[in-house]
């Protein structure tokens, strides 16, 4: 009875939804080349691994961001990228990336920022990373921030290379409340299929960050924490 009462309050449904509910594993978990410009980040990141381009990530500082930089850092170092990545400190930066960290991208000759767990709002520092001739591809989880005109919502994107966030209006992917460092996850995955090789080993770490981040234990946040 108490597990029917959570299925039923968590609004699964459908005889499918509940029997993933129950019984999901990783085989019920969506392709990455379901998100949004998945294939276009893809594809400049491994421009940039075969040019040796300095790629830089870019996170936030709660346990959602720091795994999501983790993860990034760990599959790119892994494949051969030369990689690094910055923290913003939560006193003297606050939420995300600032101008004062895209002036030190450019000045440590950084060719590529890569966000994590932030940036689908930072519309001038993206717009600062790209008058200084750098490229920028965004992996967030956030709220698309949008204006109303004539009734009709119109989002605010940042003018990015590539922006994958399953909450943008144009995304398919079927389930748009993975955490962070999931969205971070899967396109370390895309990478990492692309070249026959096994990610798994970050889903432990994927389990941390869905429960700290408190998103909706549904759908494939619940698969990775029963994992």
């Amino acid at each position: 009875p108490l597990l029917a009462r959570l299925i039923r309050n968590r609004d699964i449904i459908l005889e499918e939804d509940i029997g993933k509910y129950l019984y999901g594993t990783k085989e019920n978990m969506y392709s990455p080349y379901l998100l949004k410009d998945m294939e276009k980040a893809v594809s400049i990141l491994e421009e940039k691994i075969a040019g040796n381009k300095k790629i830089r990530i870019i996170s936030d500082y709660d346990v959602d961001g720091v795994i999501s930089n983790y993860v990034l850092f760990r599959g790119l170092q892994e494949i051969g990228a030369n990689v690094d990545y910055e923290i913003p400190d939560r006193i003297n930066d606050g939420y995300g990336i600032n101008e004062r960290m895209v002036r030190k991208a450019k000045e440590d000759g950084i060719d590529t920022i890569l966000t994590c767990d932030n940036g689908i709002a930072a519309v001038n520092q993206v717009a600062l990373a790209k008058e200084n001739g750098l490229t920028v591809i965004i992996t967030d989880h956030h709220d698309v921030p949008f204006i109303m005109q004539d009734e009709v919502k119109v989002e605010q994107l940042p003018n990015a290379d590539a922006i994958v966030n399953p909450k943008q209006a144009e995304c398919r992917y079927p389930f748009e409340k993975i955490c962070g460092a999931t969205v971070a996850y899967k396109l370390i995955q895309a990478l990492y299929e692309k070249r026959g090789l096994e990610h798994d080993f970050y889903l432990e770490y994927l389990a941390i960050a869905t429960v700290c981040d408190v998103v909706d234990l549904t759908d494939e946040n619940r698969i990775i924490v029963k994992e």
